[in-house]
């Protein structure tokens, strides 16, 4: 049995030690990006006027203004989404046991577009109030219809073609919305594809009190997810109630991805690589992969933003694009070295 995977003995000092020097590394590597996306875009600014906008900001200076207002929002909605993501990635991944999972592959995230527009275009009401729970209420239908469809075998590849049919699914119909009421939606069509630029950063009130205790009870589930990784029947010897950790594991991912949706749109492979990358340093001790895994999906949605505004700049690349762009051929590779 691989130590990294046992619930019984915690990890010794040395072990504890790299992996806090570890997620150190992560955490400086961070901040860097997150300068850089304050720094750079379609008009650089001199790193000297982006630490006066952080620490002494004076509203009549253009630049700082660009910083401060426009960026900072950016980064801010860009390092939730990116975290949120990558938790919704590994609790998905360790619950079915499949490392092919992932929010968009599966249709959950197309699942709770679709909703958000239908809701939008049929439903009168708040759009603050109704947009985070038309979110997690089409998340959810969509990943109890990939559960059914997938049915008792539980084999990957089953679940990846039932996730893809649902994603096509709700993806079309959703663009029969569009084209119903081309003009009261034409606003959606950029937010459709997965846009940072299309949020804002008062969005991040909608979806604070739902999204704040489902990051805390992925913390909270670690342990029994390492149980789980044993197997049903030796998480089950060691007290975990295997039925009820994949009920509140569908719930946390239906939060952290229909949260997600609600502030940039649906943006894919983040919850798929964003893992992985995790596992590469970590392993599978959720203990350590969970907070390795949001720093990593924050970092990782940072940076395609900041690409996605500096490959064609003056003019941008929608954050959803350059994930795609970047996650198809690691899913891709992936499928070719499980066949193998």
């Amino acid at each position: 049995m691989n130590d990294s995977t046992s619930v019984s003995a915690l990890p010794k000092s040395g072990g504890v030690s790299l992996k806090l020097m570890g997620m150190l590394a992560v955490g400086l590597l961070l901040l860097v990006v997150c300068w850089l996306h304050l720094a750079l875009g379609a008009k650089s600014i001199d790193w000297a006027l982006v630490w006066q906008a952080l620490f002494n900001y004076d509203a009549s200076d253009s630049e700082q203004i660009l910083v401060r207002e426009m960026r900072m929002s950016r980064l801010l909605v860009s390092l939730v989404v990116g975290a949120a993501l990558a938790l919704a990635g590994v609790l998905i991944q360790a619950v079915s046991r499949n490392p092919l999972a992932d929010p968009g592959i599966l249709g959950i995230n197309s699942g709770a577009a679709f909703f958000v527009v239908a809701g939008l275009l049929f439903v009168s009401g708040s759009r603050s109030v109704s947009v985070p729970l038309l979110a997690f209420s089409g998340a959810l239908f969509a990943a109890l219809l990939v559960v059914m469809l997938t049915g008792r075998q539980q084999s990957s590849g089953r679940m990846i073609l039932a996730g893809a049919a649902v994603a096509a699914l709700f993806s079309a119909m959703t663009a029969v919305l569009l084209l119903v009421d081309q003009q009261g939606l034409e606003k959606l069509r950029n937010w459709l594809t997965g846009s940072i630029s299309a949020s804002d950063i008062r969005k991040l009130d909608w979806v604070w009190p739902y999204l704040v205790p489902a990051m805390v009870g992925s913390l909270l589930l670690a342990k029994s997810l390492n149980a789980h990784h044993l197997g049903d029947m030796a998480a089950s010897g060691l007290g975990v109630k295997v039925g009820r950790l994949k009920l509140l594991s569908l719930f946390v991912i239906v939060v952290l991805s229909g949260s997600a949706v609600a502030l940039v749109g649906p943006i894919g492979f983040v919850g798929l690589v964003v893992p992985h990358m995790a596992r590469f340093v970590i392993r599978n001790d959720f203990r350590w992969l969970i907070p390795y895994a949001l720093l990593l999906g924050a970092i990782v949605m940072v940076s395609a933003d900041l690409m996605g505004r500096l490959l064609v700049r003056p003019y941008e690349i929608n954050t959803g694009i350059v994930t795609a762009l970047i996650g198809a051929p690691f899913f891709i590779a992936l499928v070719i070295w499980r066949v193998r």
